[in-house]
């Protein structure tokens, strides 16, 4: 289980692993340091069909003994917050969507943390100031496609307004980026085909070991699989 110690600066994203593999290919990947899962899912018209739903990213934490965030593609995120919320200790909602301050409040009535999430197309002047933020570097939901480098500088804008705001990076990220987006002023990255490829853990080695600096979202579970309450 993740230990409520300070959160990895990687977080592994089985989109692209099959089903049968998932469970090993993390197990792999623990020795190496791999200790954060990134849980994506869709409502199939947001964004492709796919992902993973609250239990089964429940099962799978449990199973490897991993920390869980959740991301939500979906037009109505509030109608599955609550499920996620029961999983994960922060909950990333698209500004895109319909209803993300409401789901952002749900969220907050339930102790957990909410984040926005962008799409490569938006701006980040929609974000509020002092929420977490996830900057998205290819549309959501196509997995494996190219890494947009206009992300990197939405990065380095949100880092320049508020110094302390937790930043990811998700979408098409491999190991010839990391280095650029640690210096735009990312606090941790969702690395999935590239992490997952057979030497994934070896080039990805020297930075799954890292933790995030201060601030960075902390998903933390409990030895019986229940995310325990954040500390105020």
């Amino acid at each position: 289980m993740g230990d409520g110690s300070a959160p990895a600066l990687v977080a592994g994203s089985l989109w692209s692993v099959p089903a049968d593999k998932q469970v090993p290919a993390v197990l792999a990947r623990r020795p190496a340091g791999l200790r954060r899962l990134h849980w994506d899912t869709t409502d199939g018209r947001f964004a492709a069909p796919g992902g993973f739903g609250p239990a089964e990213a429940a099962r799978i934490s449990e199973a490897t003994g991993t920390e869980a965030e959740a991301h939500v593609m979906a037009h109505h995120p509030s109608a599955v917050v609550d499920a996620w919320a029961d999983v994960c200790g922060t909950v990333f909602l698209h500004a895109e969507s319909q209803d993300w301050q409401g789901a952002t409040r749900r969220l907050e009535r339930r102790g957990t943390r909410p984040g926005l999430a962008i799409s490569p197309g938006t701006s980040v002047d929609v974000v509020p100031d002092g929420m977490a933020v996830l900057v998205m570097s290819v549309v959501p939901g196509r997995a494996g496609t190219a890494f947009d480098l206009g992300a990197l500088v939405k990065v380095a804008r949100l880092r320049d307004r508020d110094p302390h705001r937790p930043i990811g990076l998700d979408g098409g990220v491999r190991r010839e980026h990391a280095d650029r987006a640690l210096a735009a002023g990312v606090t941790w990255m969702v690395v999935g085909t590239d992490l997952f490829s057979d030497d994934g853990a070896a080039r990805w080695g020297d930075l799954l070991t890292r933790v995030s600096p201060p601030g960075a979202p902390a998903p933390r579970r409990s030895a019986a699989g229940r995310r325990p309450r954040p500390s105020p």
